[in-house]
């Protein structure tokens, strides 16, 4: 069950700690962190008391890591990286464009595959978010698990059990980490990345593993990088949609086991909404209520148009361009009719954060009462 996993217990405290030292950086945490350590080092037979002290010890490094790095800005080595991403991303844009696609196609499926969102215009971005489906435009697990998939069956899953496997791990790694720098490196796909790289390296191993313990691994990582994307809303949605699915989906299979491709698709996408509805009615005060169902539609599609897209980068010639074209205002006209369905969001929906955390509190009781059974 939940409670058992010790890493996503390590990840919270990590998350609590950074949220303390954000708020209240001083320079007392780092030595009491180093007095703790020696506790926990000197505790280690008794198991309830090695336990806490352990948290303790992730608290007080989250508190010592945030206030080390309490400037507001983003590191240089982000800014560097992110400014050879857009050299990067305009050749690729210039590639697409010589397919002949319209400036519309070509804004959102540079949005969708290599994360350059300059010529998404407002119109595009409000279609997707009355619909519930804004989470399509940015580059996250889904865009990146579309690709992966390939090169998994294509690199990994022919020689997965033979001798040749570990020769295909620097393939996938190089190809998920130069996609990832090339959009930018977004918490989102950074953290799909490092779930990605952790899962490769494991199934190559043959070593059977829970995926929370990657998510919570991955979540540490990003932090102990940098701890300010706590404080973003991109972070904080994309890990809360991957704890729900993760902590769910398992109880879910395991009450209907043989349940059809659509119904699967269906119950992660109401899975993920359950997970951030909350957080996505406290940023942005509405709720779409047709996006689990829109789900159906819009994730094929997308996968379409990024292996469209992908293709059209290698092999820019007219008919791939002219297809992406008519594939892109296909789901057009989709999100507008949709959006005009009446009832369909919830505005003006202002909840306060205790609110926030009750809600949240009570999902995650439930959750573990239903993986206890």
């Amino acid at each position: 069950m939940i409670v058992q996993h010790p890493m996503l217990w390590c990840a919270a405290a990590l998350m609590a700690g950074i949220a303390v030292g954000l708020n209240h950086p001083l320079p007392y945490y780092l030595p009491t962190l180093a007095i703790f350590v020696i506790a926990c080092t000197l505790t280690r037979r008794t198991k309830h008391l090695h336990d806490v002290l352990t948290l303790v010890v992730w608290l007080l490094l989250g508190c010592s890591r945030a206030s080390v790095t309490f400037s507001g800005t983003v590191p240089a080595w982000q800014q560097s990286i992110r400014q050879e991403a857009r050299t990067v991303q305009t050749s690729l844009a210039a590639r697409l464009e010589r397919s002949g696609v319209s400036p519309k196609t070509l804004a959102l499926t540079s949005a969708l595959t290599i994360g350059k969102k300059d010529g998404l215009g407002y119109e595009t971005k409000e279609a997707y978010r009355k619909v519930g489906a804004a989470h399509l435009l940015a580059l996250s697990g889904m865009h990146l698990g579309i690709v992966y998939g390939v090169l998994y069956l294509v690199f990994i899953g022919w020689v997965r059990h033979s001798r040749w496997r570990w020769f295909a791990l620097p393939i996938i790694l190089l190809f998920l980490w130069s996609y990832t720098l090339i959009a930018g490196m977004p918490v989102s796909l950074t953290r799909a990345a490092l779930m990605l790289s952790i899962f490769t390296i494991l199934s190559l191993m043959q070593y059977d593993t829970d995926p929370l313990h990657v998510l919570a691994l991955s979540a540490i990582v990003i932090l102990l990088i940098a701890p300010t994307d706590l404080l973003s809303i991109s972070f904080q949605l994309s890990f809360a949609a991957m704890l729900f699915i993760l902590a769910l989906w398992r109880p879910v299979s395991e009450m209907v086991p043989k349940l059809h491709w659509t119904i699967q698709l269906l119950a992660v996408s109401c899975v993920a909404t359950l997970g951030t509805m909350p957080l996505i009615a406290y940023y942005f005060h509405r709720i779409a209520l047709l996006g689990p169902l829109l789900s159906l539609v819009l994730i094929p599609m997308t996968t379409l148009i990024v292996y469209l897209t992908i293709a059209t980068m290698i092999l820019p010639i007219m008919p791939l361009g002219w297809l992406l074209n008519g594939v892109v205002a296909l789901q057009e006209r989709i999100l507008d009719f949709a959006g005009s369905i009446p009832g369909s969001m919830l505005t003006d929906i202002y909840p306060s954060i205790p609110v926030v955390a009750m809600m949240y509190g009570a999902m995650l009781v439930a959750i573990i009462r239903l993986r206890t059974r």
